[in-house]
């Protein structure tokens, strides 16, 4: 009797193994989940140097430095992205240097930069122009703001191909303004 009880262990043990093992795949298939994957990669960002500065006169036809208004450069940007059913979620936040000029009344400084992305253009998707009015503190004639988070889309679901979708970044210029930056540049 101590041997048929010892055989049927035997098989219960033989027969238990391969079906612990078949029940142990999901759970093993799933440690997968638990790593930690790549993010996705954000499109890749330039600073357009034509219009990665801004002097504004005040109006007028004088353009020496008793006009100025105020001069400001992109100093840079922080910023991520993400994704979701509808494509590529790029958040930025765009970090400016001012100085004020002798033409300067009120102490502000007003202006517009853009995000563009060139491979949509001509629709009005393809660029985004955010507004910012900066503050000089009283006593001083520079400032160095950060503007809030500003978001554009780009309905890109594939990440393979992000890459080929560049964003510029730059300040909105008239035409007189970015012939000027071109010619300071040289």
């Amino acid at each position: 009797m101590a041997q048929r009880q010892s055989r049927k262990t035997n098989m219960i043990r033989r027969l238990a193994l391969p079906v612990a093992a078949l029940l142990a795949l999901p759970v093993l298939a799933s440690c997968s989940v638990l790593e930690k994957k790549e993010p996705p990669p954000c499109p890749p960002i330039y600073l357009l140097g034509d219009t990665a500065s801004l002097t504004k006169y005040k109006p007028g036809k004088g353009r020496d430095l008793t006009d100025i208004e105020f001069t400001a450069e992109i100093q840079g940007y922080t910023g991520d992205c993400s994704y979701d059913e509808k494509g590529a979620i790029v958040e930025m936040q765009v970090s400016f240097n001012l100085t004020r000029g002798p033409a300067d009344d009120d102490r502000k400084a007003n202006f517009e930069y853009f995000l563009a992305v060139p491979l949509y253009y001509p629709s009005p998707a393809a660029k985004a122009v955010f507004p910012l009015e900066v503050t000089f503190a009283e006593g001083s004639n520079y400032a160095r703001h950060t503007d809030e988070s500003v978001v554009m889309r780009i309905p890109v679901k594939d990440k393979d191909i992000i890459q080929k979708y560049e964003v510029y970044l730059g300040f909105q210029t008239s035409p007189d303004e970015l012939d000027a930056n071109r010619k300071a540049r040289k």
